[in-house]
């Protein structure tokens, strides 16, 4: 009973965050347990060009220390993946699954100019940061119950790992925060300011994940946010036999 309990917890995780989370546990407990050479996974260019060895555009994304530390990142990942999948893109898996893999593409840009080799914090805080973004007049509540608005959460992750790992600079960290910055300001504030969005979802990332029934695909983040719940709204206005809000305008 208990087995089939975790199954279908596990299975009510959103795709791509489910997805995300079971790379991280399988390839951090690989390397740790030594079936998997950990000089394969880290983000090395020549290896990339001249040997085509293409898993390490993947996996420096998915590993990470086998410690406690790895409980509160995995939560972080399920929690903020889970409610931009479900809330932000609801019922746009593909633009989810976009918002992931642009932000990890920028992320090897970044990685190269500073000499980075792994990059789970990248991703994990470009996660983070859309959502503060979207969130920003949230409270979030951090360490000894510090609550501040949801618009400084990446900042003080990042103050918090500088001060715990010495006053090193946590550089994956901030090209996480860049490469989700880059999405956000390419995806929703430039096309605010009339400008075209310049990243569209690929139409191959369409046909693996179809958008779901009364959803809009597409949109930007803001954008397929509102389309969103006013399908929602329309949805269950239906569902009661109603339809408000769709009359004619006076005088007509």
């Amino acid at each position: 009973m208990a087995e089939n309990d975790l199954l279908t917890a596990y299975k009510q995780i959103p795709v791509i965050t489910r997805l995300m989370l079971t790379g991280v546990v399988l390839v951090s407990f690989a390397v740790k347990l030594r079936f998997l050479p950990y000089y394969m996974i880290h983000l090395d260019w020549s290896s990339i060009i001249f040997r085509f060895q293409l898993q390490r555009l993947i996996t420096p994304f998915l590993v990470t220390g086998v410690s406690f530390n790895m409980l509160f990142d995995l939560y972080f990942l399920f929690n903020y993946g889970s409610q931009l999948e479900t809330a932000t893109f609801a019922g746009r898996t593909a633009d989810f699954a976009w918002f992931v893999i642009f932000t990890c593409l920028s992320s090897t840009v970044g990685a190269y100019f500073l000499n980075v080799s792994y990059l789970f914090e990248a991703m994990l805080v470009a996660v983070i940061y859309l959502w503060s973004r979207i969130n920003s007049e949230r409270l979030v509540s951090f360490m000894f119950g510090v609550t501040f608005p949801a618009a400084y959460f990446p900042w003080v992750l990042i103050a918090y790992n500088y001060v715990m790992t010495g006053a090193m600079v946590p550089w994956a960290m901030l090209i996480g925060v860049g490469s989700a910055h880059l999405y956000y300001f390419l995806d929703t504030v430039y096309p605010s300011m009339g400008g075209p969005r310049l990243i569209p979802t690929p139409t191959l990332l369409y046909r693996a994940f179809p958008a779901a029934r009364g959803f809009q695909a597409g949109g930007n983040v803001m954008g397929g946010q509102r389309a969103n719940a006013a399908t929602a709204a329309t949805a269950a206005a239906e569902a009661s036999g109603h339809r408000w809000g769709t009359g004619q305008r006076l005088g007509q």
